[in-house]
């Protein structure tokens, strides 16, 4: 049975840019209107002119690495709480917001609501919400940017591996044997293509490469296997520390 959020969960999720107040609804976009192109490429005109990007491929790759953060919220709650969030596409509205100068859009959900694993059959209950969470709220929005901005659906998973790695190794106790040790493996090693998507084989399996020690970064990183555009923002053309046309002039031994 779902239930609502206590204030406690609620206020849990507000690290991961979710918000649980909507002033108007008109000044948010409904994440549904996204799966039309047309709608899409207005939303991505707009991203373009906010982020500075020179074209709507780089717009649509970064819309993206910020859509990943549903993910996070979802996946915090399921291996935290051991509860599957409700909510659609309908329900889910993306609220633009500015910090330090760079775009980070907050996420509101209506009615949002949880419910907590109770069963015998825990691996059939999430990979049930895990199916859900990736075909249904983000295979829908990452295909239409895939067509609209021309761009890789590659670049597009790895921005959500990244955010995914990020909330498993560095925000999640996944020491084997937890729950969040158990779903992380699921998610990335051994769910079937089908749960995210049109898919033979799992797309994010390509991006679990082990992290490699940056002796001039003093910094162990996981390096990307795509680029994603975001040093073309801006004026300050900037990389990722995790970039691998950043990473390319060190000696990191990565494989590929």
């Amino acid at each position: 049975m779902y239930a609502k959020l206590s204030e406690k969960e609620a206020a849990e999720l507000l690290r991961f840019r979710y918000t649980p107040i909507l002033e108007q609804e008109s000044s948010a976009t409904p994440i549904s209107s996204l799966v039309y192109q047309e709608q899409m490429q207005a939303f991505l005109k707009e991203v373009e002119v906010e982020i500075q990007a020179p074209d709507l491929k780089v717009a649509a790759s970064v819309f993206m690495k910020r859509y990943a953060f549903v993910v996070v919220i979802y996946l915090y709650a399921l291996s935290s709480w051991n509860k599957r969030l409700h909510f659609t596409l309908d329900s889910l509205y993306l609220r633009s917001s500015q910090k330090d100068g760079n775009w980070l859009p907050e996420y509101y959900i209506k009615d949002l609501s949880g419910e907590e694993f109770t069963g015998e059959n825990r691996d059939k209950w999430r990979n049930q919400a895990i199916q859900y969470l990736f075909k249904d709220i983000i295979f829908p929005i990452l295909n239409t940017l895939t067509k609209e901005a021309k761009i890789s659906k590659y670049i597009l998973w790895e921005n959500i591996a990244v955010y995914l790695h990020w909330l498993y190794e560095k925000v999640l106790d996944h020491e084997q044997g937890s729950l969040a040790f158990e779903d992380y493996d699921y998610i990335v090693n051994h769910a079937p293509g089908k749960v995210f998507g049109p898919y033979e084989r799992n797309p994010l399996e390509r991006f679990t490469a082990e992290p490699v020690y940056l002796s001039e970064l003093k910094e162990t990183i996981r390096i990307r296997k795509t680029c994603c555009f975001t040093y073309q923002l801006g004026a300050k053309r900037t990389y990722c520390n995790t970039c691998p046309l950043y990473c390319k002039q060190f000696n990191t031994g990565k494989r590929n």
